[in-house]
Formats: structure tokens, C-alpha cells, sequence
């Protein structure tokens, strides 16, 4: 399996290079062929929503973008379920990184996340400070 860095993704998202996207796209039809995904880390994914952003897609539509990734089987993310339940959150309110920070700490045992963010006061695994 290989695993992806951001700016493999965005390429792939965006198509803004069509020299890197021609390789990107090479790349992931070699991971198809050999029947294996490329792999995407929570880190990955923040970091593309944070790039889409900046290049002008709204929330929506970079949560779009996201979630079309995770349900595309050739990838992999570190979160699976997570990192699309996180998505659905972020739709809701709060952004991605928060959410996949509570769920991860939820999966390691924590009780809550404690934030200063009240956005996310709603989702039981966040505990806002004063």
C-alpha cells in the first residue's frame, strides 16, 4: 500500500496541474491495479480541507469533496468510519479537525475533548471550558 501527502490529494481534487495531476493519476491506477488503496491520514485530510478552503471552495464544498473521497474505495483513510462521521459533524457545526480530534480521543478512551469552542458544544464528546 502507499500512502498519499496532501499535495498528491489536492492535485487529485482540484486538477490544477496537469503535469502532476497526469502523474497523480498514474499513481492511483497503479494502486488499483494491484487491488490495494492509497492510503490517507487524518492529517491529510485537514490539511486538504484547510487547501480547499484557501483556494475558495466553501464548507460545504470542500466536506463534499472530502466525503467523495472517503466513499471512493480507491482510498483509505486512517479514520474509516470516523473520518466520515467527522465530516457529517462538521456539516452540523465546528470543522473537520476538531471533530476527528474528539473522535480519536473517544476511540482512546477520553471522555471528552475539552475546547474553548462553543460551536461544538451540542456533540457529546466535547466539553467546553469558561
Amino acid at each position: 500500500m502507499k500512502a498519499w501527502d496532501t499535495n498528491l490529494l489536492i492535485r487529485h481534487l482540484t486538477e490544477d496541474d496537469p503535469a502532476q495531476l497526469r502523474t497523480v493519476r498514474e499513481e492511483l491506477e497503479k494502486a488499483w491495479r494491484a487491488g490495494q488503496p492509497v492510503w490517507l491520514s487524518d492529517i491529510v485530510m485537514v490539511e486538504s480541507a484547510w487547501v480547499l478552503q484557501g483556494y475558495g471552495l466553501s464548507k460545504r464544498e470542500t466536506l463534499d469533496a472530502l466525503d467523495a473521497v472517503v466513499g471512493d474505495s480507491r482510498f483509505q483513510t486512517e479514520g474509516g468510519r470516523e473520518t466520515r462521521e467527522a465530516i457529517e459533524r462538521a456539516r452540523v457545526k465546528g470543522d473537520l479537525a476538531e471533530h476527528l480530534i474528539s473522535l480519536a480521543a473517544k476511540r482512546a478512551g477520553a471522555r471528552k475533548t475539552q475546547t474553548f469552542d462553543k460551536d461544538v458544544a451540542r456533540f457529546p464528546e466535547f466539553e467546553v471550558l469558561k
